[in-house]
């Protein structure tokens, strides 16, 4: 559950399955097996940190006022579980609630990562795992409520024969009885599971099968249909072509995103994508795009790709080829984008004074959001656009 066994395991040179099972069996002695695995837990330092959950919780003013009071409610509960007729549990109480002492404080004292894992191996365990929209109080309620009951049935067994501690005995009657009810139906139990599993299975695989084929119809055949009808303009069929193309790329990287073209973009990665929907169905140039990273848009961000889709608008519109590429680049401390041609370039000093796309468009938009601009260009070899955008907040 923590590691405990494991590392114990690799430092005393023994089978990591051996000490595991060891520690299971001694959970049986009057639950000493659980106080000393706890005990262990919080003590030992995690590896890939650099120091314990006792040591965090002692070094916490707050976390050591509510270990203790939830010390005092503890032995508070077991006092007064005496009188009503609890007794005769002697070490297997105390050894529980010393142990859930060490649960708590490992619930407010272990880290991040810990923390994480023990909710994932919360989640994989049947009786563990939180019920569809069962919150933390919820759960601590069922399982209180669940120890409550174990520990009744526990003290009314006890008082079989009226003789202490002879709930061990039907304890260990009841525990063979279910072991062998568990040999006898096992191989029909793992025989019934695995059926459902590939039962599931199939149904999964039927089920993308359909989505498949319903998008092979609805998309490709239709789009197969116009090219026939636009055979005699090339133009229209190469169109055609890409964005069929891109809806087939897009369905294979994430099928439950096609369809969603008109949702409004929140990252740069779908701001991007838009931009080569567009400047690919109005221009009828393939824009090469390639997107590194992502964020989240801000103003300054869409200012930025609203400078790109004007670069990239221009190379379609004027660099008199058949295609352009994009390179969008998120890095911690600054947004990227880069477009180029290999079309026929243009001496940026020749641009008439009243050409305004560049100037205004480019570069005053850039530095308006605080980036910065560089345009390298020449005749004959194409056009790169360079456009860089630090960010404020790393974040």
């Amino acid at each position: 559950m923590a590691g405990v066994c494991g590392g114990l395991a690799t430092r005393l040179g023994v089978r990591t399955r051996n000490l595991r099972t060891l520690a299971l069996l001694s959970v049986l002695v009057m639950g000493l097996g659980a106080l000393v695995y706890v005990a262990l837990w919080v003590s030992l330092v995690r590896k890939g940190e650099s120091s314990s959950i006792l040591r965090r919780a002692g070094s916490n003013q707050r976390e050591k006022e509510i270990l203790a009071v939830a010390t005092i409610a503890a032995l508070s509960l077991l006092v007064a579980t005496q009188p009503i007729g609890f007794h005769g549990l002697g070490v297997v109480a105390w050894s529980g609630a010393l142990s859930a002492l060490g649960l708590l404080m490992v619930s407010r004292a272990a880290s991040d990562a810990e923390k994480a894992h023990l909710h994932a191996l919360a989640t994989s365990t049947p009786f563990l795992g939180t019920a569809p929209g069962e919150n933390g109080p919820g759960f601590v309620l069922r399982t209180g409520a669940s120890v409550l009951l174990f520990v009744v049935g526990v003290n009314m067994l006890s008082r079989v024969g009226g003789t202490p501690g002879a709930a061990f005995e039907v304890l260990v009657g009841a525990a063979a009885l279910m072991l062998g009810l568990t040999v006898l139906f096992a191989p029909w139990w793992v025989r019934t599971v695995r059926d459902l599993a590939q039962e599931r299975r199939a149904r999964v695989r039927a089920q993308e099968r359909a989505d498949m084929a319903a998008h092979v119809h609805d998309s490709v055949l239709q789009t197969l249909s116009l090219i026939q009808r636009a055979a005699a303009n090339p133009t229209e069929v190469a169109r055609l072509a890409r964005m069929q193309e891109r809806d087939l790329r897009q369905w294979l990287v994430d099928p439950t995103s096609v369809g969603r073209g008109d949702n409004p973009a929140t990252t740069l990665s779908a701001l991007a994508a838009q931009l080569q929907r567009d400047v690919e169905d109005n221009y009828s140039v393939a824009v090469k795009l390639v997107v590194v990273g992502d964020c989240a848009l801000s103003d300054s961000v869409r200012s930025l790709m609203d400078a790109a889709r004007e670069a990239t608008i221009n190379a379609a519109k004027w660099s008199d080829t058949s295609s352009v590429a994009v390179y969008v680049e998120a890095e911690p401390r600054q947004v990227s984008v880069f477009v180029r041609d290999v079309g026929c370039g243009f001496d940026p000093r020749a641009v008439p004074g009243d050409r305004q796309g560049i100037a205004r468009s480019i570069v005053e938009r850039m530095n308006r959001c605080g980036g910065h601009s560089s345009i390298r260009s020449s005749l004959g070899t194409g056009t790169e656009v360079e456009l860089v955008l630090p960010l404020a907040d790393p974040s």
